[in-house]
């Protein structure tokens, strides 16, 4: 089997249980976390690059409240499905909530070895993204930046404004081109590159 589903975190309570000396729940294998905003296309693109229907597609953003872990043969790591982030519907109160679950997962797991933030290439990075890529990069994590949905970009001329618009967007936060992806589902060359890197 290409991926497996391994095991779901919902709340922080279930951390001393979950990450003991380097594990998680009995498996010794690295982690990879993947984020972004809610209707960027993550569960769409962990399905593609595991070539395994193992996240669940919702028409509706913000489904995602929980981290989901999931065992990539191919690579030998455990891939882990953050929470969206920036639905608009949500209380204040679940936004504390997520906050809460990131730090605490990020201080549990010591084989993370590093986080996907997917943006889109139609709008991103936006103001929320850069947001969000302060705080996970306060997290000593190395970051790499996935651009989805590469295929919706009408032409090259759009495809090469877009690509030198978020490389200056991403120039004050020391991410470099070598450090950004761009990645559609429909695009089996860019997924395979990106296997490789995670390879």
């Amino acid at each position: 089997m290409p991926a497996k589903y391994l095991i779901t975190l919902a709340d922080v309570a279930q951390l001393p249980d979950l990450f003991k000396r380097g594990f998680l729940n009995g498996y010794a294998q690295p982690r990879v976390a993947l984020v972004g905003r809610s209707n960027v296309g993550k569960s769409s693109l962990l399905n593609a690059l595991t070539q395994e229907r193992v996240a669940r597609v919702s028409a509706t953003p913000g489904k995602t409240r929980a981290i989901h872990f999931f065992l990539w043969d191919r690579t030998q790591k455990i891939l882990a499905d953050l929470p969206g982030y920036g639905f608009a519907k949500v209380a204040k109160g679940e936004m504390r909530d997520w906050t809460r679950l990131m730090d605490g997962y990020f201080g549990a797991d010591d084989r993370l070895e590093g986080v996907l933030m997917l943006f889109d290439s139609r709008h991103g990075p936006t103001d929320q993204d850069l947001e969000a890529l302060e705080f996970f990069g306060s997290k000593g994590v190395p970051i790499q930046i996935i651009m989805t949905k590469f295929d919706q970009l009408k032409n090259q001329s759009e495809r090469a404004r877009r690509k030198k618009e978020v490389e200056a967007a991403l120039k004050p936060y020391d991410i470099g081109s070598e450090h950004i992806n761009w990645v559609s589902v429909k695009d089996q060359r860019s997924l395979e590159f990106l296997r490789k890197r995670l390879e």
